[in-house]
C-alpha cells in the first residue's frame, strides 16, 4: 500500500490542476501516462481516487482526505528547497512559527517589522490554526515557536507566559454605553452579546464573571477569533469583550473599546523546543515580543477614556 514519491507527485498535479491532461503537461508527460499511473494508484490503495465522467474528474471523498495529508508533505520537501537555497546564498533558514489567528492578525505582524528594520537574515513562515489544531501541528511539524493562548504540555520544551493586559469591551461607534468611561456586568444586561466558540478559554472565564454578576446576555451568535467579534460589532450585530492585542490592531476603525470594571487578565503563551538550533532568532523575537506588548498596550490605554478620578 506504500506510496513512492512519484506517485505522489501524480496525484498532488492530477488534484491541483483538476485534469490529468494538464498534470501530464505540468509533470513533462503524456496524458495516457498519467491515466494509467492514477489506476496503479488506485489499485495500490484501494480505493477509488476519482469519479470519471467522460475526460472529466471528481476527487473522491477519499481523495480529498488524502490530498491534505500530501499538501502537509509538499510543504515539508519545500522546506528544504528554501533551506537549500538560503544556505546556497547564505541566508539564514526559516523560522517558524506556529500561533493562533489573534496574534497572526495583530502583534506577530508587528514584531517581524520590528527585526526586519534591524536587518537580520531571517525569513518568517507562519502557521495559523485555532488552539485545538495548534495542539495537532504542534505534534506533526517541527515550529521554532509556538504563540497561544495556553501552555502546551510539551517535553524537551521551553515555555513562558507573557502578560499583556486586560480583556476590554468592544462597541460599535455611537452605541449608547460608548459614553461610559467604564462597563460593568450589569451594563451588558440584554445586549445582543456575540461570544467566543465554547473551547475557548476566554469564553469560559467571561461567563463565570457574568454569571457571578447574575447577568443574562442576549446571545447573538458565536466565532472563533477577535477579528471577526470586532467586524460583527462594526456591522451593528452586537457588543462583545475581547483581548487588548486584537483591541490595539483595530484602533481607529469603526469600533470603539472601553475598560471592563472587572479584571480579565490576557497572557500569551510561548512554547519552542528547549535545544532550538536558532537560539539567537529565537531571542529577537521574544525581546522584540516583549516590546511590541508594551507598545500595543500603551496605545490602547491612550484610546481607552481615563478612568474616573478617585
Amino acid at each position: 500500500m506504500k506510496l513512492n514519491l512519484r506517485q505522489i507527485e501524480v496525484f498532488n498535479a492530477v488534484m491541483l490542476n483538476k485534469s490529468i491532461t494538464a498534470a501530464a503537461a505540468r509533470l513533462g508527460s503524456s496524458q495516457p501516462t498519467l491515466s494509467r499511473e492514477i489506476r496503479d494508484i488506485e489499485s495500490r490503495l484501494g480505493f477509488e481516487l476519482f469519479l470519471r465522467f467522460g475526460k472529466r474528474l471528481t476527487p473522491t471523498e477519499q481523495a480529498i482526505l488524502l490530498h491534505e495529508v500530501v499538501l502537509r508533505s509538499f510543504v515539508g520537501l519545500d522546506e528544504i528547497s528554501r533551506a537549500a537555497s538560503a544556505i546556497r546564498t547564505h541566508n539564514a533558514a526559516n523560522f517558524r512559527i506556529a500561533s493562533i489567528p489573534a496574534y497572526a492578525e495583530s502583534i506577530i505582524p508587528r514584531v517581524m517589522q520590528r527585526l526586519l528594520k534591524q536587518r537580520p537574515a531571517i525569513h518568517f513562515s507562519i502557521h495559523s490554526h485555532e488552539e485545538p489544531s495548534l495542539r495537532h501541528e504542534m505534534t506533526t511539524q517541527v515550529f521554532d515557536l509556538c504563540l497561544a493562548e495556553n501552555l502546551l504540555d510539551r517535553e524537551n520544551a521551553s515555555s513562558e507566559t507573557v502578560v499583556v493586559g486586560n480583556m476590554v469591551c468592544v462597541l460599535p461607534q455611537g452605541h449608547d454605553l460608548a459614553a461610559q468611561p467604564v462597563l460593568t456586568p450589569a451594563d451588558f444586561t440584554g445586549q445582543p452579546f456575540i461570544y467566543f466558540s465554547q473551547n475557548d478559554p476566554y469564553r469560559h472565564k467571561l461567563d463565570a464573571v457574568f454569571l457571578e454578576a447574575g447577568v443574562t446576555r442576549s446571545y447573538i451568535g458565536e466565532t472563533t477569533t477577535a477579528a471577526s467579534v470586532c467586524a460583527m460589532v462594526a456591522a451593528g450585530v452586537g457588543v462583545s469583550v475581547i483581548n487588548p492585542l486584537t483591541a490595539a490592531s483595530h484602533i481607529g476603525g469603526p469600533v470603539v473599546f472601553r475598560r471592563l470594571s472587572v479584571e480579565v487578565p490576557y497572557r500569551v503563551a510561548l512554547w519552542h523546543p528547549a535545544r532550538s538550533t536558532r537560539q539567537a532568532h529565537l531571542r529577537r523575537f521574544i525581546a522584540g515580543l516583549h516590546e511590541a506588548v508594551a507598545e500595543m498596550a500603551a496605545e490602547l490605554d491612550r484610546h481607552l477614556v481615563p478612568m474616573p478620578a478617585g
